[in-house]
């Protein structure tokens, strides 16, 4: 009996001892040997609060690849050239407006605008026709994408200049009544283009039955920019003040008036033989007057924000809302970039 315990006590130490070996902690409750519990140290807790945020952001990872990103949305680009006064023009010789067009060739912009002043003068309706014809042949197939507005040297044949007009060019006819291909617009990608007449019925003057439907069709319109081009600046700058629109301050200032409550995008006009840039109200007034054509006299200080003498062309970029304004000499050397909104 008592060596039956003696053995079994040894037992017993030998079984503790092998699993102290192992590392584990025992003690002995009835002979039973169970591992010695663990405090409560809250260790577990704190483990356990540390890995769900590990969780929640692996199903937020897994949720981000599900749904798809919002697609940037490209903006709108294209391009458009524009030709100032071209009245020394004259077929088969390489002058500024030849090479002017040789230029906007290897530009390749997708409008051409043409401001007026295309010719000398338009007096006669079958002789103002070959003028315009041998203008408009100039351009070869750059004629499909080219939207011309009359000037002053264009309309001195008054209603026969109009005919003559009618008859070269196929340009829109949703002007107002009696402007038809003389007062129209269009619209192209994002932006809105109107084309009015300086010229009729009289000179120095957009007048009443134009400045209605203008309010009309830009009470309609949709798009993000709008562009303005009409041949006598609102706002002249050097030789053509007091022969421009300024000549009516009044019905000017109505035009003007509708440009500001519309937030047109820019103005274009020629007939001052120089390039400027001048902003009135938050409209910017751009004048590209001298394709191929004399100089006139640079502005007087504080006239204009810019200004350049000498045969030019203009080039706008657009893309989205933001508008880059390039002048190029004739020969396509650039002369001065201007983009707004800044």
């Amino acid at each position: 009996m008592v060596i039956s315990s003696f053995i079994g006590i040894l037992a017993a130490e030998l079984r503790l001892r092998l699993l102290a070996l192992n590392g584990k902690k025992v003690t002995i409750i009835n002979n039973v040997d169970k591992p010695e519990p663990k405090p409560d140290t809250g260790e577990k807790k704190e483990i356990e609060k540390d890995e769900k945020p590990e969780v929640l952001e692996q199903k937020q990872e897994e949720v981000s690849e599900v749904i798809p990103k919002t697609p940037v949305v490209s903006q709108p680009k294209f391009s458009f050239a524009i030709i100032g006064d071209t009245q020394y023009f004259k077929p088969g010789t390489l002058g500024g407006y030849q090479t002017a067009v040789s230029s906007i060739r290897k530009i390749n912009p997708n409008l051409i605008f043409a401001l007026g002043d295309l010719v000398s003068s338009c007096d006669k309706k079958q002789k103002c026709e070959e003028k315009l014809n041998d203008w408009k042949s100039v351009l070869g197939g750059l004629s499909s994408k080219t939207y011309p507005i009359q000037g002053n040297h264009d309309r001195i044949g008054k209603t026969k200049a109009d005919s003559a007009w009618q008859e070269v060019f196929s340009l829109p006819t949703n002007g107002p009544s009696g402007f038809s291909e003389l007062t129209y617009s269009f619209n192209y990608e994002n932006s809105h283009f109107i084309f009015l007449d300086s010229e009729k019925p009289e000179e120095h003057n957009v007048n009443k039955i134009q400045r209605d439907w203008l309010e009309r069709d830009l009470a309609s319109n949709k798009k993000e920019n709008t562009f303005i081009f009409f041949h006598e600046p609102a706002y002249p700058v050097s030789s053509k003040i007091r022969e421009s629109l300024d000549v009516k301050e009044k019905e000017r200032d109505a035009l003007w008036d509708i440009f500001s409550r519309h937030k047109v995008t820019a103005v274009f006009s020629s007939h001052e033989h120089i390039h400027s840039r001048r902003k009135i109200n938050n409209i910017f007034q751009f004048v590209f007057g001298n394709t191929d054509s004399f100089d006139h006299e640079l502005p007087a200080r504080g006239m204009a924000e810019y200004s350049y003498k000498g045969k030019s062309l203009g080039f706008v970029e657009i893309e989205g809302k933001q508008i880059t304004v390039n002048l190029y000499s004739v020969n396509g050397k650039l002369i001065n970039s201007f983009k707004f909104p800044s």
